[in-house]
């Protein structure tokens, strides 16, 4: 006899009873607009990648991927320098060995960084600096380079590739 307050166990001669079968019904539509989805987020992506890419240089007609080092000379007529090093003075104190040289497509976006090597006195107040800027992506119409915060100059792809870029900044 059991109480009302104790729970009655199960026969353990007994074989278990199985759970009743749980039935589960796929909609067709949920199965449709699931795909639906999927497929449009694939196409949305696909879509945003392609425009990302859109704004970047057209092919070189060296191939994918082809670059060059920029080089060039930059000129700078200023009053003075140091004895042993060509440097700016006054106004062009910002000009001296390692000053930031950026190079720009035409729509701004910075393309390569490099820097103004050691310069060499030219005569009186003169100081000719080598020019240089690594991995310039090909391709492109043309290019701003700009020395410290000088402003941008336009320089042809053929002088640029070629090593006949020259900037000069006074008089």
């Amino acid at each position: 006899m059991t109480s009302a307050f104790e729970p009655a166990l199960p026969d353990p001669w007994l074989p278990p009873q199985p759970l009743p079968p749980v039935r589960t019904r796929t909609n067709l539509w949920h199965l449709f607009f699931a795909g639906v989805a999927g497929a449009a987020l694939v196409g949305s992506l696909w879509v945003g990648l392609d425009l990302a890419h859109s704004g970047s240089p057209t092919a070189p007609t060296g191939g994918p991927g082809t670059a060059f080092d920029l080089r060039g000379t930059f000129t700078l007529y200023s009053s003075g320098y140091g004895y042993s090093a060509c440097g700016g003075s006054g106004g062009y104190s910002d000009i001296t060995t390692g000053t930031a040289v950026t190079v720009y497509n035409a729509a701004g976006t910075v393309l390569s960084q490099g820097a103004l090597g050691t310069g060499r006195p030219e005569g009186t107040g003169t100081c000719i600096f080598s020019l240089a800027a690594p991995k310039v992506p090909a391709g492109e119409k043309f290019y701003l380079v700009e020395v410290s915060h000088r402003g941008r100059i336009m320089v042809q792809p053929e002088d640029a590739r070629t090593g006949k870029v020259a900037l000069s900044l006074g008089h």
